[in-house]
């Protein structure tokens, strides 16, 4: 949980992958930003072979049971954007 009491979503499957992947990324290339390391990750992830993304999807579902039981009462109430004029 964040300070102001925010509870996170869960990690969808490319997420997790990200995360995963963001490690040996800044080990390769140290100071790069985030940014960057989410392109490399999504290049990355439309070239992994189906049985690996059928990992992390496994993986995710995993991340979702363990966030149901930390957090029961969650519920995603997305915010609508402001519209502008």
């Amino acid at each position: 949980r964040k300070l102001n009491g925010h509870i996170p979503r869960p990690k969808n499957c490319f997420m997790a992958y990200r995360e995963h992947m963001q490690h040996k990324v800044l080990a390769e290339n140290p100071g790069m930003n985030n940014k960057v390391v989410s392109v490399i990750a999504a290049k990355m992830w439309n070239k992994e072979p189906d049985d690996v993304k059928q990992f992390w999807r496994e993986r995710a579902q995993q991340l979702k049971m363990e966030h149901m039981i930390k957090y029961p009462d969650y519920k995603f109430s997305p915010k609508k954007k402001a519209q502008k004029n």
